[in-house]
């Protein structure tokens, strides 16, 4: 017998072994990877991928939802809520990641109490639930199975795949002819599978990755703490028994060059994709619960482990009542954040120096509201509210590419919140209302349009302004509460707390002088605003 003929027999025996054996060795890697994260808070992957596409489930539903539900890019804007979604994505999966921000969109929520617990408690579960998670990975970020269409096989190219394993088979009785058609065979099949793959790159990605989906939600779902899963994974079958070889068809962290040859030769990738393909269009509503199913167990133990990260949080209660209490309420964005109590039944004024803490408070409250509904937790002791929705106009600028003067985007950010047609509750956070225009302007139409806001069903407005004035203009309609702080010879401070009553200390002429301007620039300003008092 040749001793090509050998040759390809240690290369295909080689080639499985690699197969068989690779995973395991990746697997116990990646279970030593896995078990320290929750002891040192953090997540697997501490870098963003470059193929991120965290946007892609909310950008590709939202048509099927009210718009006016969601949180708009504004308010998302305003409220920082990207570092929000990174200071929490300890998600394992490309899905958990984009249900995740969907999520803080307003899209989804995370509920389940049951399984959050059981992530935090039972360290046997959360390491096996983890290593299911890590093994699906975020390699790929792929298209949804309900946006991708049926790609028809050509049965020739079916039928390549078993080309070099018949001509093998031919070589055992006629060498010569056998190990020169095994050799050509081979030899077409890579060009051709290399030349396929390029036409339907990414529905191939994305087939692969759904078949480790079904797989590990067929795995996860066995777990006796693991949520239920109706699905007759009996219609699966092809895709669970070789998800393991499909998550690593066209990866890009190949174990061996024999593997990524063993596959092109084989056209391993192009003939299970159509064996599979069919069978996820066909049963297309059970793999999209599994794609729920596992993004939703990620999502959970994100939660789960960010709120570990946080100095204290508590579980919110929902009220009939319209109104928003809570204690010790913090940003979560801000380490040693000064905690805030306070009861809001009306809307509210903040006054107060610059600095003082009005804006932080602000975007506190809202991001408080959004978190209560969306993953059922609220950085505070407590903290009780009425679902609603949130809208902000806070952090306006100038707008080069539209043109738009930095009064002219204030003015759009502010109309769009009289534009709201829905009749549950609106929560509406306005920061330093109108400081685009003059005084004299800025104090009659904050006035105006605060008053406004008021006669409008089911609003809660919480808005803040420099202008004591409208402290007095409003009395009747908002509440009022300040921030202030304390100045010494050389020195300011801010306690950060909320007082109820309107501002009666300004610090801007005080910072000229703590911040060593000229004396003759410091004596006139206060000389100047001494007279107009």
């Amino acid at each position: 017998m040749p001793a090509i003929f050998w040759f390809f027999i240690a290369f295909l025996l080689l080639g499985t072994a690699l197969m068989v054996f690779s995973p395991i060795v990746a697997n116990k890697k990646l279970m030593h990877d896995i078990k320290p994260l929750w002891s040192n808070k953090r997540p697997l992957e501490t870098f963003i991928r470059p193929n991120h596409t965290y946007r892609y489930q909310f950008d590709t539903y939202k048509h099927k939802y009210n718009s006016e539900t969601l949180i708009d890019e504004k308010t998302w804007s305003d409220l920082n809520l990207d570092s929000v979604f990174h200071n929490m994505n300890f998600n394992f999966t490309a899905i958990g990641e984009m249900r995740l921000f969907a999520t803080l969109k307003n899209m989804f929520q995370v509920t389940d109490a049951k399984l959050i617990s059981d992530f935090k408690i039972n360290t046997g579960f959360r390491n096996k639930v983890s290593l299911h998670l890590a093994q699906i990975g975020k390699a790929i970020y792929p298209t949804f199975p309900d946006q991708i269409s049926s790609i028809k096989r050509n049965n020739f190219f079916m039928l390549c795949t078993y080309l070099p394993l018949i001509f093998i088979i031919i070589s055992i009785f006629t060498p010569s002819i056998g190990i020169t058609l095994t050799i050509f065979s081979a030899i077409f099949n890579m060009i051709l599978s290399g030349f396929l793959k390029k036409t339907y790159e990414q529905d191939l990605n994305s087939m692969f990755y759904t078949s480790t989906v079904i797989k590990k939600a067929y795995a996860i779902q066995q777990h006796e703490l693991a949520p239920d899963l109706d699905i007759d994974f009996k219609h699966f079958v092809t895709a669970r028994k070789f998800s393991g070889l499909l998550g690593r068809v066209n990866s890009n962290d190949e174990t061996s060059v024999f593997s990524l040859l063993f596959k092109l030769i084989f056209m391993m990738d192009y003939h299970l994709f159509h064996l599979i393909q069919n069978s996820f269009k066909k049963y297309e509503d059970e793999v999209m619960a599994c794609y729920e199913y596992i993004a939703n167990i990620d999502n959970h133990y994100a939660v789960a482990l960010w709120r570990e990260t946080l100095d204290h949080y508590t579980v919110p209660q929902v009220v009939e009542k319209d109104v928003i209490h809570f204690e010790q309420l913090t940003h979560p964005l801000i380490n040693d954040a000064v905690p805030n109590d306070l009861a809001i039944d009306n809307h509210i004024l903040l006054t107060g120096s610059n600095a003082s803490g009005k804006s932080t408070f602000m975007k506190a409250v809202a991001l408080n509201l959004i978190l209560s509904q969306t993953i059922n937790t609220a950085t505070a002791e407590k903290f009780e509210y009425k679902p609603g929705m949130i809208y902000t106009s806070m952090v306006n600028q100038d707008d080069i590419l539209t043109g738009d003067s930095y009064f002219m985007t204030e003015i759009k950010s502010i109309k769009r919140l009289f534009e709201i047609t829905t009749t549950t509750k609106v929560y509406c956070f306005i920061d330093e209302i109108f400081k685009g225009t003059n005084t004299t302007e800025r104090i009659a139409a904050s006035e105006s349009v605060l008053s406004y806001l008021d006669q409008l069903k089911g609003y809660t407005v919480i808005a803040a302004t420099h202008d004591i004035e409208l402290s007095t203009l409003l009395d009747n309609m908002y509440s009022n509460y300040h921030f202030n702080e304390s100045i010494t010879e050389d020195n300011i401070s801010f306690d950060f707390k909320i007082k109820p009553g309107k501002a009666d200390t300004r610090n801007a002429i005080e910072l000229l002088r703590i911040m060593s301007f000229p004396n003759q620039i410091y004596n006139r300003a206060k000389s100047t605003a001494n007279h107009k008092n």
